[in-house]
């Protein structure tokens, strides 16, 4: 398979040496099997077989005993020369990127062993592995979160060094976590909010279990939040409308992004259920399209509007060929859905190439644009908040205070002095 990318024989017989040789025709079949272009294919292959030769180099001659940590070295004496005045491009990054493929590879074969997560430190395991189960099992919250609250909570028990035992835990006090808390104040931008919430739970937890004697999640103080305090920021018809001008609908790329930009626009979709559309979501013969729930939200079923239905019909055209049921794909390989931080980087990019700005301008810019458009236009609250998928209607209540219209019809005339 390794014919499919080069063809001279000095270049293949190079290939075809040393311990990774026997290994690079299924590792070509496989780029060629995603459907990678031929210079980013060629590019991992070039690089694995330099670290061939690396490895050739340090005497290694069986494959199963290449490490990433060999290929560490490599790139270390790979790069040892290399100059750049760039601030942003990292050559480390990119050869890195290129080798993880070949690891990969290796792992998939069975060749190499997958490497673990990194465990939870003995000293405070008794602690932190139950306080996951519960995390997981009664309060039933996502893995992302069970994992943010590990990493929050393995910082505050290395904060507290050889007291992570379970006879000092019983002695906690409260002057030990205000400590604590200012130090990681004054040293790490991480949120606040997220921090305290995080630990009171923690802590709420030790204290059930009789971890520590007297519940101090008190100690912790809570972080004002003032719902509906800020208003919600959206853009004029104009401005969104030059977003859509910059866009290249004659590309694949162009056209993927058009078709989700409109989408947005028109219905003030989240990001997130952009990146979860179906192909089965659509239905074309009775023009609708659905928008699966988000957030505790509800369902909704919406009219396909025409243009929005032409703009995702012209990306369905060049849309990779997959078995993948979702609607809107990566365009270079290896072909996988879109994610909603993919879905917020496209806003912001031609958001910032129509010159649109717009403090922290995102996938929610264009949900208030569309919010506060269909106020002004007279759309009920209940109408908005079942398009918006919210199943309280508290939650769009804070649209009101972007009609501007109705907001002037109840100030008072000032009193004229007398």
């Amino acid at each position: 398979m390794l014919e499919y990318w080069y063809k001279e024989r000095r270049t293949l017989a190079d290939f075809r040496r040393g311990p990774l040789g026997s290994i690079f025709d299924g590792l070509a079949a496989r780029l060629k099997e995603e459907g990678y272009t031929a210079s980013t294919a060629t590019g991992i292959l070039g690089k694995s077989c330099l670290f061939n030769s690396f490895l050739i180099d340090q005497g290694i001659t069986q494959c199963k005993k290449v490490t990433p940590k060999l290929g560490e070295m490599f790139l270390d004496a790979h790069l040892a020369d290399f100059r750049t005045t760039s601030k942003t491009y990292d050559h480390r990054i990119r050869d890195h990127g290129q080798l993880k493929h070949l690891f990969s590879y290796l792992v998939d074969e069975g060749i190499l062993k997958a490497v673990t997560p990194k465990p939870i430190p003995k000293k405070y395991r008794w602690i932190i592995e139950p306080y996951m189960q519960y995390l997981r099992e009664e309060c039933e919250v996502t893995e992302q979160t069970v994992q943010r609250a590990r990493a929050c909570s393995c910082r505050f028990l290395d904060g507290l060094g050889d007291r992570a035992t379970r006879k000092h835990m019983r002695l906690l006090r409260a002057d030990t976590i205000e400590t604590y808390l200012k130090q990681h104040i004054e040293k790490s931008p991480e949120n606040i909010r997220r921090l305290a919430s995080t630990l009171r739970v923690f802590l709420r937890f030790c204290v059930r279990q009789d971890y520590i004697a007297t519940d101090l999640s008190g100690v912790i103080p809570s972080i004002p939040s003032y719902r509906l305090v800020a208003l919600p920021k959206g853009l004029d018809d104009s401005a969104l409308q030059r977003i859509l001008n910059v866009i290249p609908k004659d590309t694949a790329t162009g056209a993927r992004d058009y078709a989700v930009m409109l989408m947005m626009m028109a219905y003030g979709v989240r990001g997130t259920s952009v990146a979860q559309l179906l192909l089965a979501d659509i239905d074309w013969p009775q023009s609708t399209i659905r928008i699966r729930a988000q957030k505790g939200g509800k369902e909704v079923v919406l009219p396909l509007l025409e243009a929005v239905g032409d703009a995702i019909l012209r990306y369905l055209h060049c849309r990779p060929e997959s078995s993948l049921r979702e609607v809107f794909l990566s365009v270079k390989a290896p072909i996988t859905p879109i994610y909603s931080l993919t879905v917020s980087a496209i806003v912001h990019r031609y958001m910032m190439k129509a010159g649109v700005k717009i403090p922290k301008g995102g996938s929610n810019t264009l949900r208030h644009s569309w919010a506060i458009r269909a106020l002004a236009q007279g759309s009920p609250m209940k109408h908005i908040a079942d398009v918006l998928g919210h199943r309280c209607l508290d939650t769009t209540f804070i649209y009101a205070k972007a009609d501007l219209n109705a907001l002037r019809q109840m100030v008072m005339p000032w009193p004229k002095g007398r």
